[in-house]
Protein backbone atom coordinates (compact mmCIF):
# COMPACT_ATOMS: atom_id res chain seq x y z
CA UNK A 1 0.00 0.00 0.00
CA UNK A 2 1.14 3.13 -1.23
CA UNK A 3 1.59 6.01 1.94
CA UNK A 4 0.24 9.53 1.70
CA UNK A 5 3.19 11.93 2.24
CA UNK A 6 2.97 14.82 4.34
CA UNK A 7 4.82 18.02 5.27
CA UNK A 8 4.05 19.07 8.62
CA UNK A 9 2.89 16.91 11.95
CA UNK A 10 1.56 18.12 15.08
CA UNK A 11 1.38 15.94 18.03
CA UNK A 12 -1.31 16.85 20.52
CA UNK A 13 -2.91 14.55 23.54
CA UNK A 14 -5.83 12.80 23.73
CA UNK A 15 -7.60 13.86 26.45
CA UNK A 16 -6.21 16.61 27.62
CA UNK A 17 -5.91 18.74 24.23
CA UNK A 18 -9.34 18.11 22.85
CA UNK A 19 -9.92 21.47 22.23
CA UNK A 20 -6.16 22.27 20.93
CA UNK A 21 -7.51 19.56 18.12
CA UNK A 22 -10.81 20.75 17.22
CA UNK A 23 -8.94 24.50 16.85
CA UNK A 24 -5.98 23.42 15.06
CA UNK A 25 -8.52 21.04 11.85
CA UNK A 26 -10.56 24.46 11.78
CA UNK A 27 -6.84 26.69 11.89
CA UNK A 28 -4.68 24.94 9.89
CA UNK A 29 -7.04 23.86 6.86
CA UNK A 30 -6.79 27.17 6.20
CA UNK A 31 -3.55 27.55 6.64
CA UNK A 32 -2.67 24.65 4.78
CA UNK A 33 -4.47 26.26 1.69
CA UNK A 34 -2.87 29.13 1.88
CA UNK A 35 1.04 27.49 2.00
CA UNK A 36 0.09 24.37 -0.36
CA UNK A 37 1.14 21.98 2.80
CA UNK A 38 -0.08 18.87 4.04
CA UNK A 39 -0.54 18.13 7.81
CA UNK A 40 -1.48 15.06 9.62
CA UNK A 41 -2.41 15.66 13.48
CA UNK A 42 -1.46 12.47 15.85
CA UNK A 43 -0.81 11.46 18.88
CA UNK A 44 2.29 8.90 19.92
CA UNK A 45 -0.05 6.31 20.80
CA UNK A 46 -0.35 6.04 16.77
CA UNK A 47 3.04 6.59 15.83
CA UNK A 48 4.67 3.54 14.45
CA UNK A 49 8.55 4.14 14.32
CA UNK A 50 9.33 0.53 13.28
CA UNK A 51 7.33 1.57 9.64
CA UNK A 52 7.84 4.92 10.08
CA UNK A 53 4.12 5.51 9.80
CA UNK A 54 1.61 7.69 11.92
CA UNK A 55 -1.85 7.90 11.85
CA UNK A 56 -4.31 10.57 12.25
CA UNK A 57 -5.98 13.27 11.24
CA UNK A 58 -4.49 14.52 7.87
CA UNK A 59 -5.58 17.82 6.47
CA UNK A 60 -5.03 18.72 2.84
CA UNK A 61 -7.01 22.03 2.61
CA UNK A 62 -10.72 21.90 2.99
CA UNK A 63 -10.03 18.16 2.49
CA UNK A 64 -9.87 16.21 6.44
CA UNK A 65 -9.26 12.58 6.40
CA UNK A 66 -8.18 9.75 8.95
CA UNK A 67 -5.55 7.27 7.99
CA UNK A 68 -2.37 5.98 7.66
CA UNK A 69 0.27 8.30 6.23
CA UNK A 70 4.15 8.53 6.68
CA UNK A 71 5.65 10.61 9.22
CA UNK A 72 6.49 14.15 8.43
CA UNK A 73 9.94 15.78 8.08
CA UNK A 74 8.60 18.51 10.20
CA UNK A 75 7.34 18.10 13.75
CA UNK A 76 5.39 20.39 16.32
CA UNK A 77 4.91 18.56 19.88
CA UNK A 78 2.10 20.27 22.04
CA UNK A 79 2.21 17.57 24.15
CA UNK A 80 3.39 16.73 27.69
CA UNK A 81 4.28 12.56 27.92
CA UNK A 82 4.74 11.25 31.03
CA UNK A 83 4.40 6.99 30.39
CA UNK A 84 7.52 5.15 29.68
CA UNK A 85 6.85 3.94 26.42
CA UNK A 86 5.93 7.45 25.36
CA UNK A 87 8.98 9.21 26.54
CA UNK A 88 11.00 6.24 24.69
CA UNK A 89 9.26 6.95 21.21
CA UNK A 90 9.71 10.67 21.68
CA UNK A 91 13.62 9.91 22.55
CA UNK A 92 13.89 7.90 19.55
CA UNK A 93 11.33 10.44 17.07
CA UNK A 94 13.83 13.38 18.27
CA UNK A 95 16.80 11.53 17.10
CA UNK A 96 15.88 10.23 13.91
CA UNK A 97 18.22 12.08 11.08
CA UNK A 98 15.77 13.04 8.58
CA UNK A 99 12.92 14.63 10.92
CA UNK A 100 13.01 17.74 12.68
CA UNK A 101 10.62 17.75 15.82
CA UNK A 102 10.13 21.34 17.64
CA UNK A 103 9.69 20.78 20.86
CA UNK A 104 11.02 17.26 21.72
CA UNK A 105 10.57 17.96 24.86
CA UNK A 106 7.79 20.29 27.37
CA UNK A 107 9.06 19.32 30.81
CA UNK A 108 12.16 21.07 32.35
CA UNK A 109 14.36 20.17 34.99
CA UNK A 110 14.00 23.46 36.75
CA UNK A 111 17.37 23.40 39.18
CA UNK A 112 19.13 23.05 35.80
CA UNK A 113 17.96 25.62 34.39
CA UNK A 114 18.23 28.03 37.17
CA UNK A 115 21.41 27.62 37.70
CA UNK A 116 22.14 28.54 33.76
CA UNK A 117 19.93 31.44 33.88
CA UNK A 118 21.90 32.29 37.65
CA UNK A 119 25.35 31.95 35.63
CA UNK A 120 24.28 35.35 33.43
CA UNK A 121 24.94 38.62 35.25
CA UNK A 122 21.65 39.76 32.91
CA UNK A 123 19.11 37.49 34.57
CA UNK A 124 20.22 37.81 38.25
CA UNK A 125 17.88 40.52 39.57
CA UNK A 126 14.96 38.54 37.83
CA UNK A 127 16.02 35.34 39.91
CA UNK A 128 15.35 34.68 43.63
CA UNK A 129 18.68 32.59 45.67
CA UNK A 130 17.49 29.17 45.04
CA UNK A 131 19.38 25.68 46.01
CA UNK A 132 18.51 22.23 45.64
CA UNK A 133 16.94 21.05 48.69
CA UNK A 134 18.20 18.64 51.17
CA UNK A 135 18.71 18.57 54.95
CA UNK A 136 22.06 20.75 54.71
CA UNK A 137 20.31 23.61 52.39
CA UNK A 138 17.23 23.55 54.69
CA UNK A 139 18.92 24.44 57.64
CA UNK A 140 21.07 26.62 55.50
CA UNK A 141 17.95 28.67 54.67
CA UNK A 142 16.68 28.69 57.84
CA UNK A 143 19.67 30.34 58.93
CA UNK A 144 19.61 32.76 56.07
CA UNK A 145 16.01 33.97 55.47
CA UNK A 146 12.92 34.33 57.18
CA UNK A 147 10.75 33.34 54.58
CA UNK A 148 11.68 30.95 51.85
CA UNK A 149 9.67 28.85 49.18
CA UNK A 150 9.65 24.89 48.28
CA UNK A 151 8.84 23.84 44.39
CA UNK A 152 8.86 20.81 43.19
CA UNK A 153 11.96 19.89 39.92
CA UNK A 154 10.14 18.67 37.59
CA UNK A 155 6.05 18.22 37.97
CA UNK A 156 3.30 16.69 34.89
CA UNK A 157 1.20 19.30 36.58
CA UNK A 158 0.71 22.66 37.60
CA UNK A 159 3.41 23.03 40.13
CA UNK A 160 1.66 24.56 43.99
CA UNK A 161 4.68 25.86 46.30
CA UNK A 162 5.11 25.46 49.70
CA UNK A 163 5.52 29.06 51.65
CA UNK A 164 7.49 28.62 55.41
CA UNK A 165 7.15 31.30 57.18
CA UNK A 166 9.67 31.79 60.47
CA UNK A 167 7.42 33.04 63.69
CA UNK A 168 8.46 33.96 67.35
CA UNK A 169 9.21 30.91 69.66
CA UNK A 170 10.75 29.07 66.82
CA UNK A 171 7.43 28.35 65.05
CA UNK A 172 6.76 28.17 61.59
CA UNK A 173 3.95 28.72 59.58
CA UNK A 174 3.73 26.18 56.35
CA UNK A 175 1.51 27.03 54.03
CA UNK A 176 -0.18 25.30 50.41
CA UNK A 177 -2.12 27.88 48.74
CA UNK A 178 -4.31 29.32 52.32
CA UNK A 179 -3.92 26.07 54.44
CA UNK A 180 -1.14 26.60 56.94
CA UNK A 181 0.41 24.22 59.68
CA UNK A 182 2.16 25.56 62.59
CA UNK A 183 5.06 23.83 63.50
CA UNK A 184 8.06 23.57 65.69
CA UNK A 185 11.86 23.95 64.91
CA UNK A 186 12.52 20.81 65.83
CA UNK A 187 9.66 19.38 63.28
CA UNK A 188 10.58 21.34 60.54
CA UNK A 189 13.20 19.39 58.51
CA UNK A 190 10.87 16.24 59.67
CA UNK A 191 7.67 17.68 58.59
CA UNK A 192 9.22 18.88 54.96
CA UNK A 193 10.72 15.64 54.48
CA UNK A 194 7.23 13.56 54.83
CA UNK A 195 5.37 16.47 53.46
CA UNK A 196 7.33 15.87 50.34
CA UNK A 197 7.67 12.33 49.95
CA UNK A 198 10.96 11.73 48.61
CA UNK A 199 9.94 13.59 45.17
CA UNK A 200 12.89 16.46 44.35
CA UNK A 201 12.34 20.42 45.25
CA UNK A 202 14.31 23.34 45.01
CA UNK A 203 14.34 26.18 47.88
CA UNK A 204 13.78 29.64 46.88
CA UNK A 205 14.37 32.64 49.08
CA UNK A 206 10.96 33.92 50.03
CA UNK A 207 9.57 37.61 49.57
CA UNK A 208 6.21 39.48 50.57
CA UNK A 209 4.66 38.87 47.06
CA UNK A 210 2.16 41.59 45.83
CA UNK A 211 -1.22 40.32 46.16
CA UNK A 212 -4.21 40.84 44.19
CA UNK A 213 -7.06 40.16 46.58
CA UNK A 214 -6.69 37.72 49.03
CA UNK A 215 -4.11 35.89 46.59
CA UNK A 216 -0.14 36.43 45.46
CA UNK A 217 -0.19 38.11 41.72
CA UNK A 218 1.37 36.11 38.94
CA UNK A 219 1.90 36.33 35.14
CA UNK A 220 2.18 33.95 32.74
CA UNK A 221 4.66 34.44 29.43
CA UNK A 222 3.98 32.73 26.29
CA UNK A 223 7.11 32.78 24.54
CA UNK A 224 7.02 31.45 21.05
CA UNK A 225 9.19 31.63 17.94
CA UNK A 226 7.81 33.38 14.91
CA UNK A 227 7.55 32.78 11.63
CA UNK A 228 10.80 34.55 11.35
CA UNK A 229 12.33 32.31 13.79
CA UNK A 230 12.48 34.57 16.32
CA UNK A 231 11.39 34.23 19.93
CA UNK A 232 8.07 36.51 20.21
CA UNK A 233 6.01 37.18 23.94
CA UNK A 234 2.65 35.86 22.54
CA UNK A 235 0.21 36.99 25.28
CA UNK A 236 1.26 38.32 29.22
CA UNK A 237 -1.64 36.48 31.13
CA UNK A 238 -2.67 37.31 34.94
CA UNK A 239 -3.40 34.76 36.73
CA UNK A 240 -3.41 32.67 40.06
CA UNK A 241 -2.28 28.89 40.64
CA UNK A 242 1.41 28.62 42.08
CA UNK A 243 0.93 30.44 45.14
CA UNK A 244 -2.38 29.94 45.72
CA UNK A 245 -5.12 26.93 45.64
CA UNK A 246 -7.55 28.37 43.49
CA UNK A 247 -6.37 28.02 39.69
CA UNK A 248 -8.13 31.67 38.43
CA UNK A 249 -6.89 32.57 35.37
CA UNK A 250 -7.89 36.05 33.89
CA UNK A 251 -8.30 36.98 29.95
CA UNK A 252 -5.49 38.12 28.93
CA UNK A 253 -7.01 41.37 26.52
CA UNK A 254 -4.10 44.28 27.07
CA UNK A 255 -5.99 46.74 28.91
CA UNK A 256 -7.47 43.91 31.58
CA UNK A 257 -3.58 43.37 32.19
CA UNK A 258 -2.40 46.63 32.51
CA UNK A 259 -5.23 47.65 35.05
CA UNK A 260 -4.07 44.13 37.09
CA UNK A 261 -0.40 44.20 37.26
CA UNK A 262 0.00 48.53 37.08
CA UNK A 263 2.35 49.46 37.60
CA UNK A 264 4.77 46.84 36.41
CA UNK A 265 6.31 47.24 33.24
CA UNK A 266 4.60 44.67 30.59
CA UNK A 267 6.94 45.86 28.03
CA UNK A 268 10.04 44.89 30.66
CA UNK A 269 9.40 41.33 31.08
CA UNK A 270 8.49 40.52 27.71
CA UNK A 271 12.03 41.78 27.09
CA UNK A 272 13.38 39.55 29.51
CA UNK A 273 11.56 36.66 28.73
CA UNK A 274 12.73 36.95 25.21
CA UNK A 275 16.47 37.35 26.32
CA UNK A 276 16.12 34.37 28.77
CA UNK A 277 14.93 32.16 25.52
CA UNK A 278 17.66 33.61 23.20
CA UNK A 279 19.90 32.00 26.19
CA UNK A 280 18.41 28.76 26.70
CA UNK A 281 18.82 28.12 22.33
CA UNK A 282 22.23 27.68 22.96
CA UNK A 283 21.65 24.80 25.71
CA UNK A 284 18.27 23.17 24.21
CA UNK A 285 18.10 23.50 20.69
CA UNK A 286 14.49 22.88 18.79
CA UNK A 287 12.31 24.76 21.58
CA UNK A 288 10.00 26.37 19.96
CA UNK A 289 7.42 27.54 22.70
CA UNK A 290 8.36 28.18 26.58
CA UNK A 291 6.05 29.01 29.07
CA UNK A 292 7.44 31.69 32.05
CA UNK A 293 5.89 32.21 35.17
CA UNK A 294 6.37 34.93 37.28
CA UNK A 295 5.67 36.41 40.65
CA UNK A 296 6.16 39.74 42.01
CA UNK A 297 7.52 41.20 45.58
CA UNK A 298 5.64 44.31 47.07
CA UNK A 299 7.58 46.90 45.46
CA UNK A 300 6.62 45.35 41.70
CA UNK A 301 9.99 43.97 41.06
CA UNK A 302 8.75 40.39 39.04
CA UNK A 303 10.88 37.38 39.70
CA UNK A 304 11.00 34.13 37.04
CA UNK A 305 9.85 31.18 39.38
CA UNK A 306 8.46 28.24 36.98
CA UNK A 307 10.03 27.17 32.98
CA UNK A 308 7.80 24.75 31.08
CA UNK A 309 7.15 23.98 27.45
CA UNK A 310 3.95 24.62 25.78
CA UNK A 311 1.01 25.43 28.24
CA UNK A 312 -0.43 22.04 29.42
CA UNK A 313 -2.79 23.47 31.55
CA UNK A 314 -6.27 23.04 29.14
CA UNK A 315 -8.07 24.99 31.53
CA UNK A 316 -5.60 28.12 31.80
CA UNK A 317 -5.92 27.82 27.50
CA UNK A 318 -9.50 27.63 27.28
CA UNK A 319 -9.75 31.12 28.98
CA UNK A 320 -7.71 32.73 26.81
CA UNK A 321 -9.05 35.29 24.37
CA UNK A 322 -9.71 33.19 21.03
CA UNK A 323 -7.25 35.31 18.86
CA UNK A 324 -4.88 34.61 21.39
CA UNK A 325 -5.52 30.99 20.69
CA UNK A 326 -5.27 31.39 17.09
CA UNK A 327 -2.12 33.42 17.43
CA UNK A 328 -0.51 30.42 19.30
CA UNK A 329 -1.23 28.06 16.54
CA UNK A 330 -0.44 29.94 13.98
CA UNK A 331 2.91 30.80 15.20
CA UNK A 332 3.31 26.71 15.90
CA UNK A 333 2.61 26.49 11.77
CA UNK A 334 4.52 29.26 10.65
CA UNK A 335 7.49 28.38 12.70
CA UNK A 336 7.53 24.81 11.20
CA UNK A 337 7.32 26.76 7.98
CA UNK A 338 10.54 28.53 8.66
CA UNK A 339 12.32 25.61 9.40
CA UNK A 340 11.64 23.84 6.27
CA UNK A 341 12.38 26.81 4.21
CA UNK A 342 16.08 27.22 6.61
CA UNK A 343 16.91 23.96 6.77
CA UNK A 344 19.64 23.38 8.86
CA UNK A 345 21.79 20.15 8.41
CA UNK A 346 23.66 19.88 11.74
CA UNK A 347 21.75 18.23 14.75
CA UNK A 348 22.12 19.06 18.17
CA UNK A 349 20.56 17.10 20.91
CA UNK A 350 19.32 18.31 24.04
CA UNK A 351 21.66 18.66 26.94
CA UNK A 352 20.46 16.79 29.44
CA UNK A 353 17.66 19.02 31.16
CA UNK A 354 14.75 16.95 29.89
CA UNK A 355 12.53 14.32 31.78
CA UNK A 356 11.02 12.35 28.02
Amino acid sequence: MQLDTVDFGFIYHEKKQKQLYTMMIDQFRHLSKSKNIKIVLFTLGHLDLEELVVTGTMIAGDNISHGPCKVPAYIYNFALHSTADKIDKMRILRKLEAITVINPVNRFIQGIIFEMLASCPTFRQYLLPSKSFNTSTLIDYDHKYDTFFLLPENSFLPPKAVVIKKFQNNDYMIYIGQNGQLRKKEDLVSYIKKMINKKKYILFKGIELLRMGNDPLETKIFLQKSEKGEWCSTVMAVKKGIFSRKELSYSTSSEATRDLISPVNEEQLSDISIQIGRFLDFHIPFIGSYTFDFIFDENNCPYLIHISGFEQDQTFFQLLDFDTQLTLLNNSFNYLYYQMNNYVTKRVQPNGLDQN
